[in-house]
């Protein structure tokens, strides 16, 4: 055969791999696992830091012992910093009013059990005042051992060491934050990704569509900063998020396969490297055996229920909100909705307002 017609011989192109075209489908070997670990940049997330205020000290040191020991290779994006200085304070704040919330709540169970014994007053074994001589005991009970958790807790507001903590790691280590005219384009490429449901943050396009575009388009302006920053440097980035929706997670019958392979590709098409994500409960595991810390499943059971906790409250806001924007028949419902929704108060707002309250209150 002339050499002309070997270019033509299939048997001499050489096909990639289906590993290789497909890759953001596959998980790495251990060795190139451990090749990452050992070389690229681990870069947080905002929930993932502000979740440190929901852990106990025990497993918030835990957690900073290996900030510690990485510290070098740590970075985040500028947004990631920008959302945890906006709401950590929200945080804080409400970790203080659970008391409060929990002590209403008991007051209100306590008079509908009451009420609910008054109906049997008449009853030949039932003794009701009885009965509600031991539910008060259990009810004073329970308010005393509240009322010594919150003289405990610790006044963050006034002298947070987290804070400190976190701020000593990450000096140097924050990325530029974009320039007005990029975030418009960013803003004009995230909505476009949300409309076709495009990965990461387009679940957010419904319980943050009156926040502003930079807070409904986080993720995304995230998503960009990483890309950027893994641009221009050597290594590649270790994503660490407690974000546990589908717009970050491919899930089948719903159980995490892993990360969404968009995001993969993406990364890899943009960078030509690979990055990993991981849950922060997952992180520290995986540290055990790829950076050699101690063993902590304490810690790493802590730090999973907290994160589950976390995003079943944001599922639940989501689905309130899908139920507002569902027509239910009215002509008027879309305006409607949007009426309740602008009246539904935020986190950030109701912090403010308790704090403000509180301050009006210890000022008389």
């Amino acid at each position: 055969m002339s050499p002309f017609f070997d270019i033509f011989d299939t048997q001499k192109i050489q096909e990639p791999p289906l590993k290789e075209k497909l890759s953001e489908y596959y998980k790495l070997n251990e060795q190139e696992l451990q090749k990452h670990w050992q070389e690229d940049i681990f870069s947080f997330d905002a929930n993932v830091l502000l979740n440190l205020y929901r852990y106990t000290p025990k497993t918030r040191d835990a957690f900073f012992d290996l900030l510690d020991k990485i510290k070098d290779r740590v970075w985040i994006s500028y947004q990631v910093a920008f959302e945890y200085q906006k709401n950590r304070l929200v945080v804080i704040n409400k970790q203080h009013i659970a008391y409060t919330e929990i002590r209403n709540l008991l007051i209100d169970k306590k008079g509908e059990i009451e009420a609910k014994l008054n109906d049997y007053k008449r009853h030949p074994y039932l003794q009701t005042e009885e009965l509600k001589k031991q539910i008060q005991s259990a009810f004073e009970s329970i308010n005393k051992d509240i009322s010594k958790l919150e003289k405990s807790h610790p006044d963050y507001l006034q002298d947070d060491p987290t804070w400190e903590r976190l701020t000593k790691i990450l000096d140097k280590k924050i990325g530029d934050d974009n320039t007005g005219e990029e975030l418009e384009k960013i803003y004009k490429d995230g909505k476009k990704r949300y409309d076709e449901d495009i990965p990461p943050g387009y679940k957010d396009k419904v319980t943050k569509k009156n926040e502003g575009n930079r807070s409904l388009y986080g993720d995304v302006i995230v998503w960009n900063q990483i890309i950027k920053h893994a641009k221009d440097i050597p290594s590649s980035i270790i994503f660490i998020t407690d974000d546990r929706k589908e717009d970050w997670w491919y899930k089948f019958k719903g159980k995490t396969i892993g990360p969404r392979p968009e995001l993969i590709k993406e990364f890899k098409d943009l960078t030509g490297k690979r990055i990993n994500i991981y849950q922060a409960d997952n992180f520290l595991d995986l540290a055990l055996k790829n950076l050699k810390q101690a063993s902590n499943p304490e810690a790493i059971e802590e730090i999973r229920k907290v994160r589950e906790a976390d995003e079943m409250e944001i599922d639940k806001e989501r689905k309130l909100m899908e139920m507002f924007l569902e027509d239910n028949g009215d002509e008027n419902y879309k305006e409607n909705a949007k009426k309740l929704l602008s009246q539904k108060e935020t986190s950030f707002e109701k912090a403010i307002r308790t704090t403000a309250e509180e301050n009006k209150n210890n000022e008389k």
